[in-house]
This record gives structure tokens, sequence and C-alpha cells, in this order.
């Protein structure tokens, strides 16, 4: 287990989970976006670095967490479908400037990386892992 690595990416989504929030708050909606999705991505790598896994891209995120973690049946399969979407979006409110992305699309995105980002949690404990390391410490 890595387990410096796993609390490092879970800190780094927790992190983009609430810059997504403040992102969406202040109407920058294909940033809050993005920014969800990196929730989902640090949140995957987290939960890979329990099994001292470190991929070196998102493809390989996916490929992994299906793996190892999807297949093992640790995690449900539905979380993946969560990962598939946001990088759909993501990838639209990152690279399309045609794309218009809404308050409501915002929304949806954080709420699956809210979901997701609890379910990951829930692995992180059953694994040994406590809310005191998990926290994460931002300014307030």
């Amino acid at each position: 287990m890595n387990t410096e690595r796993c609390i490092a990416e879970w800190r780094r989504g927790r992190s983009a989970l609430r810059s997504a929030a403040v992102l969406r708050q202040t109407g920058l909606y294909p940033d809050s976006v993005s920014r969800s999705y990196y929730a989902i991505l640090h949140g995957m790598r987290a939960a890979l670095a329990i099994k001292d896994l470190i991929p070196n891209s998102h493809n390989g995120t996916r490929a992994l967490f299906n793996q190892h973690l999807i297949y093992a049946g640790e995690v449900e399969r539905e979380w993946l479908d969560y990962f598939k979407r946001a990088r759909i979006e993501r990838t639209a409110a990152d690279y399309n400037v045609l794309t218009v992305i809404t308050e409501p699309m915002a929304a949806f995105q954080h709420r699956e990386a809210e979901q997701f980002t609890a379910r990951i949690r829930r692995y992180l404990l059953a694994q040994g892992f406590t809310d005191d390391t998990l926290a994460v410490i931002l300014p307030v």
C-alpha cells in the first residue's frame, strides 16, 4: 500500500471538488465541470494507490480501476460510468469552445463527483484509513 500517495491523491481530489463548487457558484461552469472530473480522477487514483498502482495517464487510471477494483468486486461497476460521463463532459468543456455548459450541467457533474468521492471514501475507510487521516486542511 502506498499510503502517502493515497492520501495525497485523496486530498487533491477533495480540493478539486471544492474548487468545482466555488467555480459553479461564480458562474464558471466549464471550469467547474473540469474540476468535477478531476475530483473523480484523483479519487480513483487514491483507491489504486491502496494496491500500489500508480497509473501514468487518464486511460491508464480507468483501465486499472476497472481491472483491480471493479472486476475484483471491491467497487460497484456503476462508479466507472460516473468517470466516463465526467470525462466526456470535461473534454467538451475544456476543448470545444462551441460547447455551452450550463449551470444545471455543472451542478449535475458536481453532484456525481460528490457521490463518487463519497463511495471512494467508504472504500478507503474499509481499507483502514480514518476520517482524521483523510481530512483535508483547507484555508477558511
